[in-house]
């Protein structure tokens, strides 16, 4: 997930330069991060421990947007399209995550046997 734009906002935007209006579900979006992205700290490592932190936090709005679209669809309040929308976003961004991790975790090992 790019810093600072939820699922809504993107959907938000496609919608104003498309010129439609935006999904209803738009009152059903998820609440803003508690405060700014982590900030350069001049160590590497804490660094992309904190970039690597917020993206994960991230991966977790997107999954409570999508189960709130999902209680939103049972209730009638919601059109199935914008749900499986939701999901899908919601699917990548763990997919993404996942290989991320396993990629640095790789990563992290192989280093570690390094002869020096």
């Amino acid at each position: 997930m790019v810093e600072g734009i939820s699922p809504i906002s993107v959907d938000m935007r496609l919608a104003q330069l498309l010129g439609e209006e935006p999904a209803a579900a738009t009152a059903m979006a998820p609440a803003p991060a508690a405060g700014p992205s982590a900030a350069l700290t001049g160590n590497p490592f804490e660094d992309v421990l904190a970039k690597a932190i917020d993206s994960l936090e991230g991966v977790s709005r997107s999954e409570t947007y999508a189960n709130q679209m999902i209680e939103g669809y049972v209730k009638g309040q919601v059109d199935l399209q914008d749900v499986m929308i939701a999901q899908s976003k919601m699917s990548v961004m763990a997919q993404l995550a996942v290989t991320t991790v396993n990629a640095a975790v790789g990563s992290f090992k192989e280093i570690t046997q390094m002869q020096i």
